[in-house]
């Protein structure tokens, strides 16, 4: 599978139903630590990544947690400065049930697993590993972005740069998001990671499944 730099992204354009961030429209913002709340929560389908030393690791798998999405790059100057509020996060909340998936999907794999085993990143970097995973440009109004795409060629998710974060609560749903890289020390962003932490107590089953939709893009 063919790789990309952070600094070309020539990725193919794909005209796949989604919602891209764009389009949707966010009810409660966290603006001063530069997150945003979708005004209902888009259930996001079950992908599956390689881990550092090769496991596949599934989203479905982290059901019955709150996790941070988040996709970043090596060379990505505010991935870096954003990685040790993240680090903290992890720390301060993951005996709490919060999870941080690192997703890297334009650096070689050895790269990435080096990289987090010299900056000790206390959650789980993936990358695609031959499971099918890229991303992709489509140019949207004049405006180009990329997608998240599945074996199947489906769009499941936008990522216009890097860093970009989605804030999936317990159920596997995506309920926020971030693009840039976020103030996750803010009181708010605080706020918001304990009141998700406080609802899963009432998930359910880690393992409770939900459907898979797909949305269209206008």
């Amino acid at each position: 599978m063919k790789r990309y730099s952070i600094r070309s992204l020539l990725f193919v354009a794909c005209l796949i139903a989604v919602v891209p961030i764009s389009y949707l429209q966010a009810a409660d913002n966290l603006s001063n630590a530069n997150i945003f709340m979708f005004s209902k929560p888009h259930p996001v389908t079950d992908m599956v990544f390689a881990g550092a030393s090769g496991q596949a690791i599934s989203t479905r798998e982290l059901k019955g947690k709150v996790v941070l999405l988040h996709f970043w790059s090596i060379q990505c100057p505010a991935c870096r400065m954003e990685e040790p509020l993240l680090d903290q996060l992890k720390r301060t909340y993951g005996g709490s049930g919060l999870e941080i998936l690192g997703v890297n999907l334009v650096d070689p794999p050895d790269a990435i697993a080096r990289y987090a085993a010299s900056n000790r990143i206390p959650f789980p970097v993936v990358f695609d590993g031959g499971k099918g995973y890229s991303l992709k440009v489509v140019n949207m109004s004049g405006k180009r972005t990329a997608f998240l795409i599945n074996p199947s060629q489906e769009a499941l998710l936008e990522v216009p740069g890097f860093p970009t974060t989605y804030i999936l609560d317990c159920r596997g749903s995506a309920i926020g998001y971030t693009v840039g890289a976020a103030k996750w020390d803010a009181a708010s962003a605080q706020a918001m990671i304990q009141k998700l932490l406080v609802d899963q107590k009432t998930c359910g089953s880690p393992n409770a499944q939900i459907p898979s939709q797909r949305y269209t893009m206008r």
